[in-house]
């Protein structure tokens, strides 16, 4: 076997093994132990140089066992969080360290009610799921399926997450869509200059959006999760 291929096995191994044990995801937690120092500030407070720091913020170099423990003693949090994510750290949020997030119902206006419980503006998510995906929770929302548009798929009541960052239509996805001052749940075909609005329902027709005019239509997050009711 050639010398490159065995090095680029080597470099592949290697990435993979920081991917599987956290380590590389190292430079964010490390932003967060910063809590708003720079750089050159945070570099005299643990006793290294900035150039270390800034090498371990960009992802270029990882620190030692013996500089983890030493970060680890000046700004009082678990070394094994700080090394691999794993365990719990004052600086992330209490929902988090617990395993869930609260992920907020999306409305079409502030007097709007959007779900079908009472009193309720978010939901409870495993965190998890979130970081298995890769989502930034900050772009995620809920929204409560109406009707039996898409049914034998979604039910009247079923709660759907979407994600507000992808809204680029691909054809057979579900979209969360806003389409005459109402939010409803479509699949997307594109054709040509329209965009088709399908309903999993048979009965219910297909509702066609021209791309070019100008109209009360937007599509407002790809569907991600689906929670039924078993009821």
């Amino acid at each position: 076997m050639k010398e490159s291929n065995i090095k680029t096995i080597e470099e592949h191994e290697k990435t993979r093994t920081l991917i599987e044990t956290g380590v590389i995801d190292f430079k964010n937690r490390l932003t967060l132990v910063l809590e708003g120092l720079s750089g050159n500030a945070f570099a005299k407070k643990v006793g290294m140089s900035e150039a270390v720091i800034r090498d371990y913020l960009s992802g270029k170099t990882y620190p030692s066992l013996n500089r983890l423990a030493i970060i680890a003693q000046k700004c009082d949090i678990p070394i094994e969080w700080l090394a691999t994510g794993k365990g719990e750290c004052r600086l992330i949020p209490e929902t988090e360290r617990k395993g869930f997030i609260y992920i907020p119902f999306h409305l079409l206006n502030d007097n709007q009610t959007d779900t079908a419980f009472i009193d309720i503006e978010s939901i409870p998510f495993d965190v998890t799921l979130i970081k298995h995906q890769q989502f930034n929770h900050d772009d995620l929302r809920v929204v409560c399926a109406k009707g039996d548009s898409m049914e034998p798929t979604i039910s009247n009541h079923d709660i759907l997450v979407i994600n507000t960052a992808h809204i680029k239509p691909i054809d057979g996805y579900l979209y969360a869509v806003q389409y005459d001052d109402q939010i409803s749940i479509k699949r997307i075909q594109n054709q040509g200059s329209n965009i088709a609005l399908l309903c999993d329902n048979s009965k219910y027709p297909t509702i066609i959006v021209d791309k070019n005019q100008p109209q009360d239509f937007k599509i407002i997050g790809h569907v991600v999760y689906l929670l039924k009711n078993l009821y």
